[in-house]
């Protein structure tokens, strides 16, 4: 796992491979962006570059990590002993006596490596405490650590860590990118891959779930949601609409985090569907649809969502997607969507 293997985000890459050949690596990053785009990815390549045993050329700004040494091994399995990986627990949150755990590993030097690296994927879900009992270490790092925040919404950390980690903001993958890693990497038909790259907005995450079942759930779903809206005829009809689109996934355990995050991937599918109709609406070329195999139901639902229905449609689901990133009540956010759409 090298930088190499990460795509897109070129300037960002060079900025590490740089900071780290001339040893001005800040002892903690905030990795923001949107969700999907490769940030944890980034700060494991990262990791081996700082630890790869081949000891590339300090001198070189473009030196990347091996890939073969045990090292990097170790780091791709996450079984390296000085890069620590924190994720949230099935919680849905990262509790304080995680942080704890990992702030006193790093105050020791590194066991093998040259630096200790602590990746704390979704940090916006480390509850108060544990972003409390990280502050200090953030004020006051021990010389031979790395800390790195990767997060999606930055705005739900404090403030006072926010201003103590410099910030490297991600945009999103190209849709050529994304294509030829999902044929490259995943094995798609070339077809599929690009259908799967379009929809997924930027996000290599999405696209690769474009192709899953709870992708496939989601989208029937949000199909289902808008033909029921072109069809509503008053409000109750329309919040009982909304109702559909906040239950949970048959059969599936239903949580908190479990339920926010189906409505999220809903929504997701339900944007690019608006997009697709768009398309369909204004007599665009079907070759570029998202749901190219969905394109006789679009055809029909675009008699109800004319192009600026669905272009407001798009915009209004972006907004409800913002409001669920920054913790709305998922029942306000669906009942505020559908009274709009």
């Amino acid at each position: 796992m090298g930088f190499a293997s990460i795509r897109g985000h070129q300037t960002v890459r060079r900025l590490l491979q740089r900071a780290v050949a001339h040893d001005r690596l800040p002892p903690c990053l905030l990795f923001t962006g949107p969700d999907g785009v490769g940030k944890r990815l980034t700060a494991v390549a990262l990791a081996a570059r700082i630890n790869c045993e081949s000891r590339p050329d300090p001198d070189e700004e473009s030196a990347d990590a091996c890939g073969t040494c045990g090292a990097c091994g170790r780091i791709a399995r996450d079984m390296h002993p000085d890069v620590i990986l924190i994720a949230p627990e099935e919680s849905g949150a990262i509790k304080v006596d995680t942080i704890r755990g990992a702030v006193a590993q790093a105050a020791y030097r590194p066991f093998e490596g040259r630096r200790r690296v602590v990746i704390i994927d979704e940090a916006d879900r480390m509850v108060g405490e544990a972003q409390n009992a990280l502050l200090k270490t953030l004020e006051e790092p021990p010389p031979g650590s790395v800390f790195l925040l990767v997060t999606a919404r930055p705005h739900q950390l404090l403030v006072t860590v926010r201003s103590r980690c410099p910030a490297l903001r991600f945009g999103g993958v190209s849709a050529e990118d994304t294509a030829e890693l999902l044929v490259t990497e995943h094995g798609l038909a070339r077809e599929a891959a690009r259908a799967a790259a379009v929809a997924s907005d930027g996000s290599v995450g999405a696209a690769l779930e474009a192709e899953s079942d709870a992708y496939v759930e989601a989208r029937d779903s949000a199909a289902t949601a808008l033909q029921a809206l072109a069809r509503a005829r008053n409000p109750k009809q329309r919040l009982e609409t909304a109702k559909t689109l906040v239950s949970a996934r048959r059969g599936k355990k239903s949580s908190p985090a479990a339920d926010r995050e189906t409505l999220g991937r809903r929504l997701r599918a339900m944007a690019a569907l608006l997009r697709d109709l768009q398309l369909v609406a204004t007599g665009g070329a079907t070759s570029g649809l998202a749901h190219a195999d969905l394109e006789s139901d679009l055809q029909a639902l675009s008699r109800g969502f004319d192009a600026p229905r669905a272009r407001q449609g798009f915009a209004t689901v972006d907004r409800a997607l913002h409001a669920l990133s920054r913790n709305a009540s998922p029942k306000v956010v669906v009942d505020w969507l559908a009274l709009r759409l």
